[in-house]
């Protein structure tokens, strides 16, 4: 965190005569300073540049209106590769640096809990923009680290409700074996026993080691109705790949992270349809923050981009609302950001940002830090009536507008 600026002593010309007297000079604080690092490189390339557009997009509309607390917002962005170890020696220098002011996180959960180990020791405020594993804030006491994200077991289970109402009886469940799709996987598990359904198949895989199509064959072989689980983006194309290539044709298929995305029906045409997948947040379900309601960020994102945002950009975008809406609640013109203030701010507030609700759980509770009000929702990839695809929200019932596609 900067240092406070000093105050000075003036000598007014036109005083001269009876000497000099002391006074608060007007200086010019400079711009509000926030850091962050995305993937720009990597495996997580894809999803992480997104968020970096959801950053840069929320810091050129908050300063064409005038900033915060009369002061510009500037933010330092660095790629960490994708990498956990890579992305805490990042946040190790913007903590020791005596120009940041406060932190927006990473990409995905394992680098945001190797940079929360960081910044919580160095009492630094840090937004968790994009980390979903609930085990990086449950029973871990965190003071100055909060989440945005739904947590990981409420991702899936709703394509388990729908399928065991479609008359599901048993399910495979296939999934990375790092911190994020496991957390998946949980849920997925406590909806399937909920449901009385079967778990026919529980298998996890190796970090970038699946076998898309033995993996789908196994799925296949152990009769499982649905097909739920993945890891990231690659891992959900490689699936919806590999499942019709073995013959498989489950009633229904939901996967982590890919069917969000527009790229995921660009890149697999035909192959996207009746695809599953979870969203925290989607363009046609309005919401607003301190900066923009959602209407208004969509046509700014898709005039510059020249597609829809995603959730991940949403995040990014209503990551920077969070911090400005803190800033402001707690900081006076011109004045110095009073990062504790910020945090108390952070850990009380319920509120709203492009991307949704924001509540955390208060300091001292097991969960503290960790989100409580963002539920998310289910969608599907659909015909659109014109040759193509398009997205289609189909749980939960209260903002479901299409029925579901079945596989069979």
């Amino acid at each position: 965190m900067r240092s406070a600026r000093p105050i000075v002593t003036l000598c007014l010309a036109a005083l001269a005569l009876s000497g000099c007297r002391e006074s608060v000079a007007p200086e010019d604080p400079g711009p509000i300073v926030l850091a962050a690092t995305f993937s720009e490189t990597g495996r997580f390339a894809t999803v992480g540049s997104e968020v970096a557009r959801g950053y840069r997009l929320a810091l050129e509309m908050l300063n064409d209106a005038g900033g915060v607390a009369g002061r510009e917002v500037t933010l330092v962005l660095r790629d960490d590769g994708s990498g956990a170890e890579v992305g805490a020696g990042i946040y190790g220098e913007y903590v020791a640096a005596d120009t940041i002011d406060l932190l927006l996180g990473p990409y995905s959960s394992p680098t945001t809990e190797a940079v929360v180990a960081v910044t919580e020791a160095a009492g630094f405020v840090l937004i968790a923009t994009m980390a979903a594993a609930p085990a990086i804030w449950a029973g871990q006491n965190r003071q100055w680290s909060v989440q945005m994200l739904n947590p990981g077991p409420t991702y899936l289970q709703g394509s388990v409700e729908l399928a065991a109402a479609n008359g599901a009886r048993t399910a495979a469940v296939v999934y990375e074996g790092s911190q994020f799709p496991a957390s998946v996987a949980e849920g997925v598990r406590e909806a399937i026993l909920e449901h009385g359904m079967q778990l026919v198949l529980d298998q996890p895989y190796a970090v970038n080691g699946a076998d898309h199509e033995a993996l789908a064959t196994e799925a296949l072989d152990a009769g499982a109705d649905l097909f739920v689980g993945g890891g990231y983006y690659d891992d959900a194309v490689a699936f919806t790949r590999a499942i019709p290539a073995v013959g498989y044709a489950p009633m229904l298929v939901s996967l982590n992270l890919g069917p969000a995305q527009t790229s995921f029906a660009r890149e697999l045409g035909g192959l996207a349809r009746c695809v599953a997948g979870n969203a925290p947040w989607v363009s046609t379900v309005r919401t607003s923050g301190f900066i923009a309601d959602s209407e208004t960020m969509v046509g700014r994102y898709e005039a510059e981009h020249g597609v829809l945002p995603s959730y991940y950009a949403a995040g990014g975008f209503g990551a920077v609302e969070l911090v400005a809406e803190a800033i402001d609640a707690t900081t006076a013109d011109m004045e110095e950001i009073d990062a504790m203030a910020v945090r108390d701010y952070l850990f009380t507030v319920s509120t709203e940002t492009v991307l949704g609700p924001f509540s955390v759980y208060p300091m001292g509770d097991a969960q503290a830090g960790g989100q409580r009000a963002l539920k998310g929702v289910l969608l599907q990839w659909q015909d659109d009536g014109a040759g193509g695809l398009t997205q289609k929200i189909v749980h939960p019932p209260e903002v479901a507008d299409a029925e579901v596609c079945w596989g069979r």
